[in-house]
């Protein structure tokens, strides 16, 4: 039997992790609902996604699938941006804020880097994941670097783009764009 670690299984172990000290499930799973059982409900607007998903290549366009929870208890928010598009697959990025809530997110540039030995002082975690549709999802791993770009506009609401870059395992980086828009609570 090979023993050899495989990295997609240390991020979902250290995902794992950060999901039971905040309270949100991160990684992908088949047929999940996270805004049902974590946290309240964040409503989420104006939902793009475009990239590179492990082999779901070339994914781009609306977000078939947008939304958002907070736990205020836990000072965590989990937010998910999907898109499935025929002849291609699914296609998720998931941002996880631990220690900070999305309305606590400052307007500016948020930059994030996945190193396991500094996880637990990090408060910004963002996962890639794909597969065949939203109920088999075989791809799913931590962003290695990005940055989420968070902007005011003129209705009143919050932008945020987020921008992922992903090692692949035979070499090379995948890169993915997404962005939404939410009302910030005074």
């Amino acid at each position: 039997m090979d023993t050899t670690p495989n990295p997609s299984h240390r991020s979902v172990t250290t995902l794992i992790a950060i999901a039971v000290v905040s309270t949100s499930a991160l990684g992908c799973r088949p047929g999940f609902d996270d805004t049902a059982s974590h946290g309240a409900p964040v409503s989420l607007a104006d939902g793009l996604i475009a990239g590179d998903f492990g082999p779901r290549r070339g994914i781009d366009g609306a977000a078939t699938r947008l939304e958002a929870s907070t736990d205020s208890d836990a000072v965590s928010s989990t937010i998910h941006i999907m898109r499935e598009q025929r002849g291609v697959g699914v296609g998720m990025v998931i941002v996880a804020l631990s220690g900070l809530t999305l309305n606590d997110l400052a307007v500016g540039e948020h930059r994030f880097n996945y190193d396991v030995d500094t996880i637990e002082t990090q408060s910004i975690f963002v996962n890639v994941c794909s597969g065949d549709s939203d109920a088999a999802f075989d791809y799913d791993v931590a962003a290695a670097r990005g940055v989420l770009v968070v902007s005011e506009n003129n209705d009143g609401l919050v932008d945020v783009d987020v921008h992922t870059e992903t090692l692949r395992i035979e070499g090379g980086v995948d890169v993915t764009d997404s962005s939404f828009s939410f009302s910030r609570k005074r």
